[in-house]
């Protein structure tokens, strides 16, 4: 084995472990999904959610070689680089959807919409969505495009599809690449690139708790 291939899974082994806080992944399964909770206070804890990892003290190099510069394409068409174009030094919520999905995902736009609107200023300026396509076959640049608009997705909310390959490769930096893609686990990370810190949320978490948490981990860059 190469250092540089024993380096990579090294470096998955730590990314994947940081971000981990339940035995199974929450899959994409209707008979699991029930209406969101009443929020619980803001200080309370969202359901399945370990908190802000400590940092992997990864530099920007190696986080560029374990995310890639892979190119996807977002709802305006443009070409982007994952790590260096949509990553590099930000706060971001990560979700996974597609753009047919019936049952889980518009439950989970709602709560972003709901988020995004609770961070006011900071949404676009401070914090960043990113919503990956896990169906890059079907939902074209204009698909996404007019998903989000569905759920008013303001500027800093940042939609990727591209080709088969590339996105499948992306999703599986995040250890969330399904055969199904159906069967996509529904959950949110929550990432402060900069400082390498990382979480994880179940997707029906009240909105007014991923934003608390999307606030802690801004105060503590």
């Amino acid at each position: 084995m190469t250092g540089r291939v024993f380096r990579s899974m090294s470096l998955a082994v730590l990314f994947l472990a940081s971000i981990a806080w339940t035995p199974a992944a929450w899959a994409h399964d209707p008979k699991r999904h029930a209406p969101p909770a009443a929020a619980p206070p803001a200080s309370a804890k969202p359901p399945g959610d370990a908190g802000p990892k400590t940092p992997l003290r990864l530099d920007e190099g190696e986080q560029r070689r374990y995310f890639t510069d892979t190119e996807l394409v977002d709802q305006d068409g443009r070409k982007l680089r994952f790590y260096t174009d949509v990553l590099k030094g930000r706060l971001v919520l990560i979700s996974f959807i597609y753009t047919s999905c019936t049952d889980i995902c518009p439950i989970l736009m709602h709560n972003l919409g709901d988020v995004q609107e609770l961070l006011g200023d900071a949404f676009g300026k401070d914090v960043f969505f990113v919503s990956i396509s896990v169906d890059p076959e079907d939902d074209t640049p204009k698909e996404l495009k007019a998903y989000g608009e569905r759920y008013d997705a303001k500027p800093g909310w940042t939609f990727l599809t591209g080709g088969k390959g590339n996105v499948d490769r992306v999703i599986k930096r995040f250890g969330e690449w399904k055969e199904d893609f159906e069967d996509h686990s529904m959950i949110f990370l929550l990432g402060d690139v900069k400082n390498a810190r990382w979480s994880k949320m179940r997707g029906d978490s009240p909105p007014e708790v991923v934003a608390v948490r999307l606030r802690d981990l801004l105060e503590r860059r």
